[in-house]
């Protein structure tokens, strides 16, 4: 993104821009109001940082007089003057956010990434802000690229790694980034996996450690060396750890502190060669607290703990994330869309995915294969997901509708345009003219507001430009 920083003191400058150059982003400088205008007529940034108190044109002085722009650029207050009333007319006047000064670099970056996803949203492009991976992950955001970082160190070492997260969420794909390491093309040894889930009661020990012949009646006569022996060299994913039964969790924890097993019906150790990776949709720590799982097997498979985020908690993801598999499916199939529509988006973005990173990429591959065109629009994905609407609607407030049925329309004609001024005009007065608290009254975006002013000369209450 192209930000513009507007500070009378070129370190307080220097040291914010040297922070998010090292996220890529482009760095304009301004040490005034006059110089930032003249700065955002020639460059247009998708972010404004802008001090509070400079010599002449203020932090809100400028914020105002940026009404100019159509639309305004997102605004943000820095300021050491931390006062409660300077930051309320902050927000009243449209600022998106409000940073102190010393500027913490967390709250920053977040500020950051939250507008990277609204210019994601505004102007849909291809792939290129997420990192995709030759193992199918795709990686958006510092969290995610914190957890890869994190899997990456865990191949590296010998210690069995915990994944948490809701189902779909992509556990498999990270157990197989602890497996390999980000080298899915070098030889790492089999990757086996098991659901633990689908075992039948009473063959655990036998799936698993395998067993000696005539170890039980009906043992193969040359005995098995078990998912332990499949996976030597390599990784074993056990998978739904959390619907093992106690007895059953006693002996992962004796593999675990051992490094040992013994095959069913055998008194012969056998050293444990093969990485240990475990995976849960359920709350372990509940269960641990219910008495349904071991407190101490959980602190064991805590020691490399990855936790995945479902997609609801990362919305800025979902559109990228939509793209790349775009894309994937172009790749594959040799059709399907190219790019989201703004609604669809939107859409996308506000529905709450309860079947995750797995459901979404379902519903793209079932739209690129029912529907024709380079745009997916909300059409498709109403008809392929008919909750994705109301789900859509409830997340934006289930805003009341004005029946026109109620009082009736007028049988020689209605004047819609004057209709709309005048419901834009009120809800501006509701609002202290407030650009951000109207737009979001009006479940509409600022760049739709700032274009309704525009068109019907609504100015804010108090601003200079107000007639």
């Amino acid at each position: 993104m192209k930000m513009l920083l507007v500070d009378d003191h070129a370190e307080v400058r220097t040291s914010v821009a040297d922070f998010l150059e090292q996220l890529g982003h482009t760095v304009l400088h301004a040490a005034d109001g006059a110089k930032a205008l003249a700065a955002c007529a020639r460059e247009r940034p998708d972010l404004i940082l802008s001090d509070l108190r400079m010599p002449g044109m203020s932090g809100l002085d400028l914020l105002q007089a940026l009404e100019q722009f159509d639309p305004p650029p997102p605004f943000a207050l820095m300021t050491a003057f931390g006062d409660t009333q300077t930051a309320i007319e902050a927000m009243r006047l449209g600022a998106i956010d409000y940073l102190r000064k010393p500027i913490d670099v967390k709250d920053l970056h977040a500020l950051v990434e939250r507008i990277a996803a609204q210019v994601l949203h505004e102007h849909p492009a291809p792939a290129a802000p997420a990192r995709k991976e030759a193992d199918g992950l795709v990686v958006i955001g510092e969290p995610m690229r914190r957890l890869v970082e994190l899997a990456d160190r865990l191949h590296a070492s010998d210690l069995p790694c915990l994944i948490e997260g809701e189902t779909g969420s992509g556990k498999e794909l990270f157990a197989r980034r602890v497996h390999h390491g980000g080298d899915a093309a070098a030889g790492a040894g089999p990757f086996v996996a098991v659901n633990c889930a689908a075992i039948v009661a009473g063959l655990f020990e036998s799936e698993l450690f395998g067993y000696a012949p005539g170890a039980f009646t009906g043992a193969a006569a040359g005995g098995s060396g078990g998912k332990l022996s499949a996976a030597a060299g390599g990784t074993l994913f056990l998978d739904e750890i959390g619907d093992l039964p106690l007895d059953q969790q006693a002996k992962l924890l004796r593999l675990l502190e051992e490094r040992l097993w013994y095959p069913v019906g055998s008194q012969k150790a056998v050293k444990l060669q093969a990485r240990l990776v475990f995976a849960t949709n359920a709350g372990l720590l509940e269960r641990v607290r219910g008495g349904r799982f071991r407190e101490d097997l959980y602190y064991r498979l805590k020691v490399g703990h990855l936790r995945l985020a479902p997609l609801r908690e990362r919305r800025e993801a979902i559109v990228p994330m939509a793209l790349v598999f775009l894309e994937r499916i172009r790749a594959r199939h040799g059709r399907g869309f190219q790019k989201l529509s703004t609604a669809a988006a939107e859409m996308l973005t506000a529905y709450g995915w309860p079947g995750n990173v797995r459901q979404l990429l379902h519903l793209l591959e079932q739209a690129s294969v029912a529907y024709d065109g380079a745009v997916l629009d909300v059409t498709h994905l109403r008809e392929l997901q008919p909750d994705i609407a109301a789900a859509t609607t409830q997340a934006r407030g289930d805003a009341p509708m004005l029946d026109p049925t109620v009082a009736g329309l007028p049988k020689d004609g209605f004047d819609l345009d004057a209709w709309q001024r005048a419901v834009v005009a009120a809800a501006l007065e509701l609002n202290d003219g407030s650009p951000v608290r109207t737009a979001d009254y009006l479940r509409i975006s600022r760049k739709v507001l700032y274009t309704l002013r525009k068109r019907y000369g609504l100015h804010r209450p108090g601003s200079a430009d107000q007639r």
